[in-house]
């Protein structure tokens, strides 16, 4: 498997897990691989994460997704991974009559785990595997503050959390910083066959500027190393970006994604 492959496969196991832990389906195909469940809060529980098939075949295979979407008033996303899947799909999107909200190149990183820093960390800071209630509630009032999730997608995150933490083989595993006690920091962990994943990673406004994104990377893929992992992979926003360059992340291919909301 390579690279590309690779991290296309972390994208799959990590939103296999989304649909799980919402108790949603999961539909794969060696041409599409797709899932719902249900939710309307927030596009990322609805989406297309993989599309390989021919040109030709696009329309007979989109369109009854589409359909599925859109009829329900379901926000989602498609995922489009230009190096890797159907030449011309972000052609096909923009042919219908959506109203997309397009993102385009989220860097799609990789980066050995046999060389890692140590993490350097504030005095002030500790940084634990997320496990009592209380590290549930911390973990995810972090979650949604950092990231400005809506809030009606707190019980939905909440479920994922609760959900991910009972698994008898945890796919998912979430790291949780404290500031002189107070939440400050989150990361999580997925565990995937070909690579772990690193999602999940913000800081608090007010906590800013002190290294705790790079610190909450370093704690997923040190355990990560631990777990038998030899190689990690992330996607990147824009702020993150930097963080994982000067962690020694590299570029292996790029996403673009299209996104439906039926409320805009």
């Amino acid at each position: 498997m390579n690279q590309i492959q690779a991290i296309e496969e972390n994208a799959l196991t990590y939103y296999k897990g989304i649909a799980r832990l919402l108790d949603g389906d999961f539909i794969e195909t060696d041409e599409i691989a797709w899932f719902t469940t249900g939710r309307r809060s927030l596009y990322r529980f609805n989406g297309v994460v993989r599309t390989t098939t021919r040109p030709e075949k696009l329309g007979e295979l989109a369109e009854p997704i589409l359909e599925t979407f859109l009829s329900k008033h379901l926000p989602f996303f498609w995922a489009d991974f230009p190096d890797g899947g159907t030449p011309g799909l972000g052609d096909y999107l923009n042919s219908k009559n959506v109203r997309w909200e397009n993102f385009k190149g989220m860097p799609c990183m990789s980066r050995g785990l046999d060389d890692l820093p140590e993490i350097s960390l504030p005095k002030e800071v500790e940084i634990a595997r997320v496990q009592s209630e209380q590290d549930r509630a911390d973990w995810l009032d972090v979650l949604m503050e950092g990231f400005e999730e809506p809030e009606p997608s707190r019980p939905d995150f909440q479920q994922i959390l609760a959900n991910s933490l009972t698994e008898s083989k945890p796919v998912f595993e979430h790291f949780l910083a404290r500031w002189q006690g107070e939440p400050c920091a989150v990361s999580t962990l997925l565990h995937a066959d070909h690579g772990a994943g690193i999602y999940h990673v913000t800081t608090l406004p007010r906590y800013r500027g002190h290294g705790l994104g790079k610190a909450l990377t370093l704690a997923a893929m040190q355990y990560a190393r631990q777990s038998g992992h030899k190689q990690s992979v992330l996607f990147a926003t824009p702020s993150g970006f930097p963080i994982y360059k000067q962690l020694g992340f590299e570029t292996v291919t790029t996403a673009d994604g299209y996104v439906w909301n039926p409320n805009e």
